[in-house]
């Protein structure tokens, strides 16, 4: 008999600790959807929008010229002109509306050559070749144990919705490495436009890290989780050994994923301002290529704003998409670039990727952020991909959380993309 109710009160007790256990539980998990439910707030900095960036003129190749022919310019007539400035022609890049030579000239003549070709008729743009700097990341502690960019996107309730199911995000950066356990079976061989030969790898390590950023593969055990997680890349090797990069190699690379039907390209990289890539006068051969990818290839182009802490003068371009840099306070990350040329924010700091050896490792830079708005973009197209490149842009624009009731700020742009919201209207669900 005493045996009987010791068992009935251990029961009892068990039953209970159990009932106490689930509802512990219960009141963890309400608590933790509640946290992810709420709004983030992006907090208005205190650094004054005004404050003057400085004039950092941005290097080139020596006597090195981009020249891009009026429509209809006689072939003839353009091959005197260089014959007569002792111009070499060293390749020439594209065809029709994209045609453009790369010319070298005199020794010391490289202003001289750069004005009598800006007046002459035949040429529809002369610029000089620039070279830029990949954004490069600040590599910290390689184990912090969230990902807090996700839930700040709110990227994991959106995948309810979408993954990116075979979209395909164009990576023009140094390179990627296909062979790391992060990217397996998901990265095409693609495009060496430093070389000018099909196939690439990444000779610096920077492009690695921005492929697994957008588009790591998720739930297999293995280092980090993306947004993009079902995702493709496609990558185009625009950089050397040391992340620079020259405007001939990135208009090739452009060229490239628009002739290859890649409707999402990352750069993550960017001029100092007032020289980057939103000056168009500065960069009038670029443009043309930006706007051919754009308007007439129908696809979306996603820039990192840039690691310098100023402002960039320069106004919002329609075909780029630039790109700032929050901290996990939701404020304008120290680093960051802004002003009036951004299109969106996102989280830029302890950044979860993977290198090109394949270790795990936490980064920061307007380079991570980047690649996080193009992995949403690419969640979207893959949910709905009869979209076009514009529609695609008003809902990631339409759908993002905003800093308190600005439409736009120059610290954020139009806000940080949410994820679920996004797909919520991609796919009328």
């Amino acid at each position: 008999m005493e045996q009987n109710l010791l068992r009935v009160r251990t029961l009892k007790c068990v039953r209970a600790a159990l009932c106490a256990l689930f509802l512990a539980l219960c009141s963890v998990f309400v608590n933790v959807r509640g946290a992810l439910a709420e709004e983030p707030k992006l907090q208005i900095p205190t650094r004054p929008a005004a404050s003057a960036a400085p004039a950092k003129a941005p290097t080139y190749r020596d006597n090195v010229l981009l020249v891009m022919p009026q429509r209809g310019a006689d072939a003839k007539e353009i091959t005197d002109i260089f014959k007569e400035m002792h111009g070499e022609l060293l390749e020439t890049i594209g065809e029709g509306e994209l045609t453009c030579y790369v010319i070298r000239v005199e020794k010391g003549k490289l202003v001289e050559s750069e004005k009598k070709l800006l007046q002459d008729k035949h040429f529809s743009a002369v610029q000089r070749d620039y070279v830029f700097q990949a954004n490069q990341a600040a590599v910290n502690d390689p184990y912090f144990s969230s990902e807090w960019h996700l839930s700040a996107l709110n990227v994991v309730r959106g995948w309810s919705y979408g993954q990116g199911s075979g979209a395909v995000i164009g990576v023009l950066d140094t390179g990627t490495n296909y062979g790391i356990s992060e990217l397996s079976g998901k990265v095409y061989s693609g495009y060496d436009a430093v070389l000018n030969r099909n196939g690439q790898s990444d000779v610096q390590g920077h492009g690695t890290m921005v492929a697994t950023t957008a588009a790591a593969l998720t739930n297999n055990r293995i280092g980090t989780a993306a947004p993009a997680r079902l995702s493709y890349i496609y990558p185009i090797r625009i950089g050397d050994q040391n992340g620079s990069i020259s405007s001939s190699a990135l208009m090739k690379g452009i060229q490239q994923a628009g002739n290859a039907g890649i409707r999402i390209i990352n750069i993550s990289a960017n001029g100092s301002p007032p020289y980057s890539f939103s000056n168009r006068s500065l960069y009038s051969a670029l443009h043309t290529y930006f706007i051919w990818y754009h308007d007439t290839k129908g696809g979306m182009i996603f820039v990192s704003a840039g690691n310098e802490p100023v402002r960039d003068p320069n106004p919002m371009r329609h075909y780029l998409i630039v790109v700032s840099a929050i901290n996990p306070s939701y404020s304008l990350a120290s680093f960051s670039t802004y002003g009036p040329n951004l299109w969106f924010t996102a989280p830029g700091q302890g950044i979860y990727c993977s290198t090109r050896e394949g270790r795990v490792a936490s980064v920061a830079g307007t380079s991570f952020s980047c690649p996080l708005v193009a992995a949403v973009a690419a969640m979207v197209l893959g949910a709905n991909p009869s979209l076009r490149n514009t529609q695609v842009e008003n809902i990631l624009r339409s759908t993002c959380y905003k800093a308190g009731s600005a439409s736009r700020t120059e610290w954020y742009g139009y806000g940080m993309p949410n994820a679920e919201a996004a797909l919520r209207m991609a796919t009328g669900r």
